[in-house]
């Protein structure tokens, strides 16, 4: 027992203690902090959640399908191709997570496309753009053109907050330029999915405006640049189109969406007699 006193008397308590307690102190200090992140970020993480905001990546086609009963009009139909991925599952640089989470920001429903923009932009999109096409290369189905879109459609309209990558046939998306027709002939399977067809009517005006300027020579842009490039992208892909409406097909009555597309920045002309 004397060696055990022995030993603890050959300590400089007056130097010992105060650095013992400082470093249970900072270990204490630095426990709290580490717990406190971990709580907050629990916190974000499920207020997101509660409001839909998600970081999901889908990629959905759209089909325009006529009806046997009134020849004259067609359903819209989106169905998801594949399985979702999220932005930290696509994108493994930290710079185009950030990238195209601030395009998906500012995005609303009057203007749905993300706005990529230059080099950074452009890799963005033809990252996604390529890890769509490599996912269904090996489909079964024949090939056709079709058009693909990076979109966030406005949190105001949607339940869910994510990127959304459209697919169409160019000849469907071109029926979309016309909204007086949108408006009178498309119908839709639940009522909630209007906000779809004003989507793809923005986007049909988009494509509208890159065509033109395609015809002009201005849409290839320089390989070390990219400054200015093609938001809406062809491509030749095969996707099972043998689908029906899982519900009755729903006739939109514009004229109660109209104070709605007011809020959210949109002109639509809205025929008030319609029904």
């Amino acid at each position: 027992m004397q060696w055990l006193l022995d030993w603890l008397s050959s300590f400089d308590w007056s130097v010992l203690i105060p650095e013992m307690i400082g470093k249970a102190l900072g270990f204490a200090a630095g426990f709290a902090a580490s717990w406190y992140l971990l709580f907050r970020r629990k916190l974000r993480d499920i207020e997101r959640f509660q409001q839909g905001d998600s970081d999901d990546i889908l990629f959905q086609m759209h089909l325009l399908k006529p009806l046997d009963d009134s020849p004259d009009d067609v359903v819209l139909l989106f169905r998801n191709v594949g399985p979702r991925t999220t932005v930290n599952q696509l994108y493994d640089n930290p710079a185009a997570r950030e990238a195209i989470k601030q395009c998906a920001e500012k995005t609303t429903l009057s203007d749905p496309i993300l706005a990529t923009i230059g080099r950074e932009g452009f890799e963005v999109l033809n990252d996604a753009f390529g890890h769509f096409a490599g996912m269904v290369a090996m489909s079964p189905y024949p090939r056709q053109p079709w058009l693909f879109v990076m979109t966030s459609e406005d949190r105001q309209a949607v339940r869910k907050q994510c990127i959304r990558c459209f697919v169409i046939r160019p000849e469907d998306l071109k029926k979309f330029t016309d909204w007086t027709w949108c408006s009178k002939h498309v119908r839709v399977e639940q009522p909630w999915h209007w906000f779809r067809v004003v989507a793809l009517h923005q986007t049909a005006k988009v494509w509208e405006t890159e065509q033109a300027d395609v015809s002009e020579g201005d849409g290839m842009p320089l390989i070390d640049d990219h400054a200015s490039h093609r938001r809406i992208r062809p491509l030749s892909v095969g996707l099972n189109q043998e689908d029906a409406p899982i519900a009755t097909p729903h006739v939109i009555v514009w004229k109660d969406n109209v104070k709605a597309l007011s809020e959210m920045g949109l002109d639509l002309p809205i025929d008030e007699a319609d029904e």
